[in-house]
């Protein structure tokens, strides 16, 4: 989809170019619409996961470790959802709440965590879509997951040292 023509898209949907144009300006609003929609079956999927977890900052981390993955497990979404992370036109997706959710929750427990600005937000999305890329490429190690989780929590806020024992704790290899 990332590099098929429009005329090509309508062609296999069965549609015609104005009926692309009725819904999407371009390519770029078709992806970031597609990513959204995928971001939100993901994010529904891990939040389930994580709904015995209390602490917020260990939400952060198992969810982060989860999308990652679960991205990556997927090609095709994982590729719309890079895609869609590398365009600064639309810095906060939908399922973003989740984690933004979570980042308050860790804040309100006491956790040394600050509500990203939109800059930082799209800093952790770009962080997340690397390690997504690397997935996808075969390179689902753990330290990268380990790398990106203490990145992120850092990006929020936290010492090298917080991040680094939240990593420990809330990571499992």
């Amino acid at each position: 989809m990332l590099n098929t023509p429009i005329h090509e898209l309508t062609r296999v949907a069965g549609l015609s170019n104005g009926t692309f144009y009725n819904h999407f300006d371009d390519r770029a609003r078709l992806i970031q619409e597609t990513a959204s929609a995928i971001g939100l079956v993901l994010a529904d999927e891990f939040a389930q996961r994580v709904s015995h977890i209390d602490q917020g900052i260990g939400r952060i981390v198992v969810s982060t470790q989860l999308f990652i993955t679960l991205a990556g497990e997927k090609p095709a979404w994982g590729r719309i959802l890079v895609e869609a992370a590398h365009s600064v036109s639309d810095m906060r997706f939908d399922f973003a709440r989740n984690m933004l959710t979570d980042i308050e929750r860790a804040i309100q427990q006491g956790a040394p965590l600050r509500v990203p600005e939109s800059f930082r937000l799209f800093q952790i999305g770009t962080l997340i879509a690397v390690a997504i890329e690397a997935h996808i490429a075969g390179h689902a190690e753990a330290s990268i997951l380990r790398a990106t989780c203490d990145a992120q929590l850092r990006l929020l806020g936290a010492s090298p040292d917080q991040a680094e024992d939240a990593v420990t704790i809330y990571l499992k290899e």
